[in-house]
């Protein structure tokens, strides 16, 4: 990337209050910089609502042509949802962490200046991350892809839930409990990994099925070839099922199949070069906290 005639798009969290502060010098940066700043409405208007000065940014519902760069200012929930405001468009995304934990993201806000340099030089490194796609009977038209995660889970009723899945039309199991996760390997550090699922290195293709308080215990989470496509067929007493698909819900009849696999495109996440998985695993699950170097 080279300054001059660089447009950026920005999403963000509506709770900053902790980098409040740090926002007006943030869009100053990018103003002095050369950048053309685009900015989600409903992030422009909390920051309006602050009183930031955002420098000239231009509020902005669809991305506009030609953005070279998406920035998520927040935590991983907000990547997810700046993912889905970028859509299959391919646009790299760099994520700020004024959040949690921050798998997702590549800086704080306290040394985003310094990634934007390193942005411009090229002293980056632009990971492929894995989407999924869902279908089925009686989906929201917005309820299709996923970048962690695609569950059918109960849907609050104290009766645990079948679901039988199929791969490649191949029968796999009945699984019985609380439900049945498919997790992309970006994913695999959300919710499957609360449930007892394995921790994939994220740029890896695959998929990894992992189950919700099973009532079979040897019913243990499986990973299957991303080329792999994944029929599941719930039943309920409730007649309901749970569809999840990374941080949004639904209630939907639980009749008919829903098939997953991988999408048609890639979110492509922006990092450091030299941040490799591991040492994000050190610094986000506190591994081998306490030991010397």
């Amino acid at each position: 990337m080279e300054t001059g005639n660089n447009r950026i798009a920005i999403y963000g969290s509506r709770s900053q209050a902790a980098a409040l502060e740090l926002m007006p010098r943030l869009f100053a940066f990018l103003e002095d910089h050369g950048f053309r700043v685009f900015v989600h409405p409903r992030f422009y208007s909390y920051l309006e609502e602050n009183k930031v000065d955002t420098s000239g940014a231009i509020p902005a519902a669809y991305l506009p042509q030609d953005i070279s760069m998406v920035m998520s200012l927040g935590g991983d929930g907000t990547f997810l949802r700046t993912a889905r405001w970028v859509g299959d468009r391919e646009i790299p995304i760099l994520g700020v962490n004024t959040g949690h934990l921050g798998f997702l993201s590549s800086c704080g806000i306290s040394d985003v200046e310094e990634m934007i340099r390193k942005v411009c030089k090229g002293e980056i490194v632009i990971e492929k991350r894995m989407v999924l796609e869902v279908s089925g009977p009686n989906l929201p038209d917005d309820m299709k892809y996923a970048l962690n995660e695609v569950a059918l889970m109960r849907d609050g009723s104290s009766s645990m839930i079948s679901v039988r899945a199929t791969i490649n039309d191949n029968f796999l199991a009945d699984y019985r409990g609380d439900g049945l996760i498919v997790a992309t390997p970006t994913g695999s550090t959300a919710y499957s990994l609360s449930a007892g699922g394995p921790i994939i290195e994220p740029t890896i293709d695959c998929l990894c099925l992992c189950p919700v308080a099973p009532h079979t215990l040897t019913l243990r989470p499986f990973v299957a070839g991303a080329d792999s496509v994944i029929q599941l067929n719930p039943e309920s007493r409730s007649g309901k099922v749970t569809l999840a698909l990374d941080d949004r819900s639904v209630i939907l009849p639980a009749a008919g199949d829903f098939e997953v696999k991988k999408a048609h495109f890639n979110v492509l996440l922006i990092r450091k070069r030299g941040m490799g998985f591991a040492s994000i695993l050190r610094e986000k699950l506190f591994w081998s906290a306490g030991s010397e170097d």
